[in-house]
């Protein structure tokens, strides 16, 4: 049987049987990660405590035919404040549901997803207790850039229908000046529309939605900016609820899943 090496953060966990259990992995170098851990539930078990949900671990690993084999786990790093509160819970277990949900396993991104997992689980470990604002804005955050690394960024400098440009600074699509001066996007067709083809588009299945200027010069931000200039952002409750909402119904439009934790989330913002 081969065996092989790789660090890896737990997304979840089942119990097999009376004694095992079964985990669900992002590994660096290889994506998802289906693994049994043998005897992981007795009282003297050789992994201890180190298998619980988002430690980061280096493992030595059996290929099995159904499922590989966790044959020893070492703790690299865990977030022990998460667990013991729930909003961090909910919002770690959101980011870990959208890499679940999605089942990336290309070994080529990996890397990338595996870097992003860990600094977004480590900022919502280290952010502030009862701070939903902050815990929101790192999802916001590991949305855009999982979009961005996996290919499905929204367009957010040209119309998703005509292609024209729109320039972020000078709004010349849509001048600040306007009594209406809001942008329009398309989560059916891609990305934000220009007042031409915003106005020919009318069906309701298109799910266009409507942001003002603050909160698209947001969602440029955090598709284009490291994460401490996103955090330093000032944006309102409001404005963060809709882009919240706006990627991910993207999100879920164009990966096709449903994503259970996002009800909690809303619940907790009411």
């Amino acid at each position: 049987m081969s065996s092989y090496k790789t660090e890896a953060i737990v997304l979840k966990s089942y119990n097999l049987g009376e004694a095992d259990k079964i985990l669900k992995l992002f590994s660096n170098d290889k994506g998802l990660l289906n693994a049994v851990a043998k005897g992981a539930r007795k009282i003297k078990s050789k992994f201890g405590g180190r298998l619980e949900l988002f430690n980061v671990l280096e493992l030595e690993i059996s290929a099995g035919r159904n499922l590989d084999i966790i044959n020893q786990a070492e703790l690299k790093k865990n977030f022990s404040l998460i667990p013991s509160d729930f909003n961090k819970f909910i919002f770690a277990q959101f980011i870990c549901e959208v890499v679940l949900k999605t089942h990336f396993s290309e070994a080529e991104m990996s890397p990338v997803i595996f870097k992003l997992l860990c600094a977004c689980l480590k900022s919502i470990d280290s952010s502030k207790e009862k701070d939903i604002n902050e815990l929101q804005k790192i999802s916001v955050f590991f949305i855009a850039k999982f979009l961005k690394i996996t290919g499905y960024p929204p367009l957010i400098y040209s119309c998703s229908v005509c292609g024209k440009k729109i320039k972020p600074q000078s709004f010349t699509v849509y001048p600040a000046n306007k009594k209406n001066s809001n942008i329009y996007f398309s989560i059916r067709l891609g990305g934000i529309l220009c007042e031409n083809c915003e106005k020919n588009i009318k069906n309701i299945t298109d799910m266009k939605k409507m942001i003002d200027f603050k909160s698209y010069d947001f969602l440029c931000t955090l598709f284009n900016e490291k994460m401490k200039i996103c955090m330093e952002s000032h944006i309102s409750s409001v404005e963060l609820d809709e882009i919240f909402g706006l990627l991910e119904e993207y999100l879920k439009y164009h990966y096709d899943l449903s994503i259970n934790t996002a009800v909690y989330l809303k619940s907790i913002k009411e």
